[in-house]
């Protein structure tokens, strides 16, 4: 009982860091591109990216040599978060 207890608060805990910036696309959508292009720009080396229809796009990426997981908003193209991965 004591194991399921301490499992349950330990996945309760860890879900926060998990979790991926949601973000509900509007009428007028930045071209993902122009996104990674502005990274690109400042920088950044974009390896890969994906995007779906609930999630703000995610590129994997490289940031000073560090590898890095980056989520744009798909409505206005800015960066919302920056994970090391």
């Amino acid at each position: 009982m004591k194991k399921i207890i301490f499992a349950a608060i330990l996945s309760a805990a860890a879900a926060p860091a998990f979790a991926e910036p949601s973000c509900n696309p509007g009428s007028e959508v930045t071209p993902v591109w122009q996104s990674l292009q502005k990274f690109e720009q400042a920088g950044g080396q974009v390896v890969s990216f994906k995007t779906t229809a609930a999630v703000a796009t995610k590129s994997d990426s490289k940031v000073d040599g560090e590898n890095m997981e980056i989520f744009f908003d798909p409505n206005t193209g800015e960066e919302l978060e920056r994970i090391a991965a």
